[in-house]
């Protein structure tokens, strides 16, 4: 793989993770400081689903194609 399709999905990567993640702090707001319903709760579960698969396959790209890398996607946070 060259560097740049590297540098590529590593942006990729991280774009998807701001964006996932930024997502999820906003419906969790939305819970926090309005009126909820059930939709919302299941808004929310979707959204986190959605953030921890995209973290766990992400990883194992990391793993497979040894990206050393250090970003947004952190996996202590797993631990």
């Amino acid at each position: 793989m060259r560097q740049s399709e590297k540098d590529l999905l590593w942006a990729y990567m991280y774009n998807n993770y701001v964006r996932l993640e930024s997502n999820l702090n906003t419906l969790q707001n939305n819970i926090r400081f309005r009126r909820i319903d059930v939709a919302d709760c299941m808004e929310y579960i979707c959204a986190l689903q959605e953030f921890e698969t995209f973290k766990e396959v992400t990883k194992h790209i990391r793993i497979l194609l040894k990206f050393e890398e250090s970003g947004c996607i952190d996996d202590n946070s797993e631990k």
